[in-house]
């Protein structure tokens, strides 16, 4: 990962000697290790430009920023995973940047998926709801979020509940009783009761698994997904870029496997892959004589004793015992066949005492049997991944589940879901809101009802700006003082404005990030979620892949996309025949009348007419 950066978790593979210098041709630096014959440590694709940024938060709005925590891949990436599909005889026919245009242009997606940055962001709650739309790894319809039943835990046991991902869904849509308005009880009374639901998630700092409450339920759309098969019979069905959590930590299945669809199969890198799965049940306390979590603390995460002693609930001491002496006497492993003199020198007097007891031999065999106490702790387990299977597109979805651990488990397998943001139900608020100043109160759009249009006169925005600022001072007097009195964090917080910052770590791929900058750069989006995108473009993306980036621009952010009814009508525009033109719009429903005879208003004709302009063409009905 990166060489710098706020995170210690994050180490750098990179050589310490200064890397050759690019000689322009970005497909002639190190290829994949099986293209040698020989070994050799491969330096890791860095962009000094970017590296500078790393951890500088950028100022965005009165009071957000944006940093950049970490980064995976440059331009050459992009080449490589492009010129992997089909040799390198094609190296002397297509230079990168030409490639990378190429891919852009013709919208692929896998080589630019090879790509991946993680962003820390402080943002309005407002602004933040229309960025966690940008949901891209998801999960299918079928798949089964496991939910533990409040009577099973009082009995000591767990007796699971399996619910499927669209059925959440559309629990969490508003319901209406059309027979009779007047009994309409909650209108979001199902989604209440969903979030009070026990769904189980992993603890990411001792993998025990424990329970977290849903937030919402997405749904993305029909997308390719892949059917991931696992050794002991547990499947899930989700796109590529969806994460889970594998031996070395949280990660996507394109970026761990190289998944990815090829001549309509599934195709992936050959290797052991491991996932966690729901897990095993231990005896209460007993997690520090578990060898598999010792194991992955001590030796696997590299934690120190005493942190492992934390986590385990007893003391430095008892855990060293545990790594330096584990107990071998229960492992049917340890089993061997003794002839009888070393029968009795291992036993020595055992014989004897059974004859002074008196009666026939005893015989028996030891029968291993699985402890079950009171309130048994299970723990996630690693089990390797046996294939992958191409399962079509299917409609997809995506959860969100309340912190620290932003994972639930699906179909058995841990999951994650793609965003953490800053919990206010563990946390108090951030004590900071976006404000508006007088000149900057805009005007409702008579053409677009999600849109603004002009400004407020200074005058009346000043008023509105101090009201503001009254109305934000009050709220935070109101959640401290419920604090103070000792309200829980996830009651205090039900009256904060949108306003209200929020942070959150951001992690994407290159392909969804640029699909996320040409919605949010756009001139209809909302001017607060613009000002982010344009600083993640201009300022950020641009720097770390300047061939994707000005390719972008051309072909996606300053391009015009035409419709087969705009073409048409283009096409009679050019050779001049105005009446024809008409005629087209006309036939398909773009110049509807008023009853006054005017036009009537027609949402795809604006579209339209903005686009004549930007071509230099004129409007034939104007």
């Amino acid at each position: 990962m990166s060489r710098r950066g706020p995170n210690p978790d994050f180490t750098s593979s990179r050589a310490p000697d200064r890397p050759p210098k690019d000689n322009g041709l970005l497909s002639q630096r190190p290829e994949a290790p099986e293209e040698r014959s020989t070994a050799e440590m491969l330096l890791r694709p860095h962009v000094p430009a970017l590296d500078v940024l790393l951890g500088e938060p950028i100022k965005v709005l009165d009071d957000g920023f944006v940093r950049v925590l970490d980064y995976m891949g440059d331009d050459g990436a992009v080449v490589q995973a492009a010129r992997i599909s089909y040799g390198a005889g094609t190296k002397q026919v297509h230079q990168d940047r030409g490639l990378i245009r190429y891919l852009l242009r013709h919208r692929h997606s896998t080589p630019f998926e090879m790509c991946e940055i993680k962003l820390h962001v402080r943002v309005p709650m407002d602004t933040w709801r229309q960025w966690v739309r940008h949901r891209t790894a998801c999960l299918a319809a079928g798949t089964e979020l496991i939910f533990d039943l409040p009577g099973g835990l009082r009995h000591g046991g767990r007796q699971c509940y399996a619910v499927k991902i669209e059925d959440l869904y559309r629990k969490f849509q508003r319901t209406v009783h059309r027979t009779r308005p007047d009994k309409q009880r909650h209108p979001h009374d199902k989604a209440d009761r969903v979030r009070a639901m026990l769904l189980r998630q992993m603890n990411d700092d001792t993998s025990q698994l424990q329970h977290t409450h849903i937030v919402n339920v997405y749904k993305n759309g029909v997308k390719p997904v892949f059917r991931m098969l696992l050794s002991d019979g547990k499947a899930i069905e989700c796109t590529a870029d969806h994460r889970f959590k594998f031996r070395d930590g949280w990660r996507t299945l394109a970026a761990t496997t190289g998944l990815r669809l090829q001549s309509g199969r599934a195709v992936w890198n050959a290797g052991c892959y491991e996932v966690y799965v729901n897990g095993r049940q231990l005896a209460a306390g007993t997690l520090h004589r578990d060898p598999f979590w010792l194991n992955e603390q001590y030796t696997i995460r590299n934690r120190k004793i005493a942190d492992i002693a934390d986590l385990a609930g007893t003391s430095y001491h008892t855990v060293r015992r545990s790594i330096r002496r584990a107990s071998p006497a229960r492992d049917e492993r340890n089993l061997t066949t003794l002839c009888v003199p070393c029968h009795r020198q291992a036993h020595r007097n055992e014989i004897d005492y059974v004859r002074r007891l008196g009666g026939p031999p005893i015989k028996t065999e030891w029968v291993k049997r699985s402890r079950r106490t009171v309130n048994t702790p299970v723990v996630g387990k690693l089990v390797p991944i046996e294939r992958f299977e191409y399962a079509g597109e299917k409609e997809t979805y995506d959860v969100e589940v309340e912190g620290p651990y932003h994972n639930f488990i699906a179909n058995g397998i841990v999951t994650h879901n793609s965003v953490n943001e800053y919990s206010t139900r563990y946390s108090v608020a951030i004590d900071a809101a976006q404000q508006t100043p007088p000149d900057e109160w805009r005007l409702q759009s008579a053409l677009n009802r999600q849109g603004s249009s002009g400004r407020l006169p200074r005058d009346p925005g000043a008023k509105l700006s101090a009201a503001e600022r009254a109305l934000q001072d009050d709220a935070r007097r109101v959640y401290e003082e419920r604090l103070a009195a000792g309200v829980a964090r996830e009651q205090a917080r039900k009256d904060l404005p949108l306003s209200t910052y929020t942070e959150a770590y951001w992690k994407i791929n290159l392909h969804n990030l640029l699909h996320f900058l040409s919605l949010r750069m756009d001139d209809h989006a909302q001017e607060e979620i613009r000002a982010y995108a344009r600083v993640i473009g201009e300022q950020i993306v641009a720097v770390w892949v300047p061939h994707v980036w000005d390719a972008f621009l051309d072909y996606r952010r300053h391009a015009l996309h035409l419709s087969r009814i705009e073409v048409e009508v283009i096409r009679l525009i050019s050779v001049r025949d105005r009446a024809g033109a008409i005629a087209a719009a006309e036939r398909h429903g773009l110049l509807g009348r008023r009853k006054d005879g005017g036009l009537a208003r027609n949402r795809e004709r604006s579209e339209l007419e903005q686009k004549l302009a930007a071509l230099g063409l004129e409007v034939p009905w104007a």
